[in-house]
């Protein structure tokens, strides 16, 4: 009996200095990753979000007068804008989409803010119905003289947005209430001074901290710092700051990026993170994503304009490369549409 194809998945590209988002088709059977072409025009899409349940994408405008853009996606996968609203902040870098798909958050990187956002129902965004202004700064004399919010994140139960802020080195915890939108600020994780905290990464009972500038991975349970282990390779000495964080659906690997060393780490996640290898990925990777059923990665490498895609073996969670690179512009964040 011949086994039923899969259907082509649709994945959508943020990037920077190219025309806009982009989007391609995924094959989950084979891993091929083909007909990029571009979805939308925008400025500097450096983050996008789909909507889990209706036909929305949202991006950020990462420039200096900061915007949110809703879309809608049409038949052949193509997006037209809906509308866009500002972020109240300079540069925004992440969009997020809370657990009942009502509301939107965005963090400023360069503002050093957060806000949040109603979806109404004609799919366009409200304006901000609260905002955050984050204080203070961290050691790193050059890149955290001020706080640079980076990314933003709802809890399972919906009742926490986490912040993270690359420039105070805390991923800040807020009260969310689903009903209004408002944020009310508790007791946040303390990264080590310097980390520069960037993307999160959440397990079923811990958060894994990816650390920018110190490229290294922090591990919080019940608010309490685990450890805090090096991404790099070893006997790595160059330049490099990580990127992008992302554990499997059974929480048994973790990845990260690395620029500069030009790497994705490989732990396995267990009392204590093992690093399992390095595997070698294009010039400045940034996002990457797993497929929805983890058979795959996708990587992109920001200088070589380049995607690529590994196969990620089940046992060792380790990557192997699928076929030959294919073009993309300026790839920095992958989502599938679902």
């Amino acid at each position: 009996m011949m086994a039923v194809p899969v259907a082509a998945q649709t994945v959508y590209i943020g990037t920077r200095g190219a025309e806009g988002i982009y989007r391609a088709q995924f094959d989950a059977a084979t891993g091929a990753f083909s007909d990029v072409r571009l979805a939308a025009k925008t400025l500097n899409p450096t983050f996008v979000a789909v909507h889990p349940t209706r036909a929305l994408v949202f991006g950020v405008v990462a420039a200096p007068e900061g915007k949110l853009s809703s879309f809608a996606v049409e038949t052949d996968g193509s997006l037209r804008l809906l509308n866009e609203v500002s972020t109240k902040g300079d540069g925004p870098a992440h969009v997020q989409i809370d657990r009942t798909g009502q509301w939107v958050s965005a963090a400023n990187f360069n503002g050093g803010s957060v806000a949040v956002y109603r979806i109404l129902p004609d799919g366009k965004l409200s304006d901000a119905v609260d905002f955050v202004q984050h204080v203070g700064k961290g050691p790193h004399t050059t890149r955290q003289t001020k706080p640079h919010a980076h990314s933003t994140y709802f809890s399972v139960d919906n009742k926490t947005m986490y912040a993270a802020d690359l420039g105070v080195d805390e991923v800040k915890q807020y009260g969310f209430d689903a009903k209004t939108g408002k944020l009310t600020q508790s007791v946040s994780l303390k990264l080590p001074a310097g980390a520069g905290p960037r993307h999160v990464a959440f397990g079923k009972k811990r958060i894994y901290v990816l650390n920018e500038i110190a490229s290294s991975v922090s591990v919080f349970e019940k608010g309490r710092l685990l450890e805090t282990v090096n991404a790099l390779p070893d006997g790595f000495t160059g330049d490099s700051s990580a990127a992008e964080i992302v554990i499997d659906k059974g929480e048994k690997f973790l990845y990260s990026s690395n620029r500069g060393a030009d790497t994705i780490a490989v732990f396995q996640i267990g009392a204590k993170l093992k690093k399992l290898g390095d595997v070698k990925v294009g010039k400045t990777p940034r996002g990457f994503v797993l497929s929805p059923d983890g058979r795959f990665l996708i990587a992109g490498s920001q200088a070589e304009n380049s995607v690529q895609v590994f196969r990620v073996d089940a046992k060792t969670g380790l990557l192997t490369a699928v076929g030959a690179p294919v073009a993309a512009p300026s790839p920095i964040c992958f989502r599938f549409r679902i």
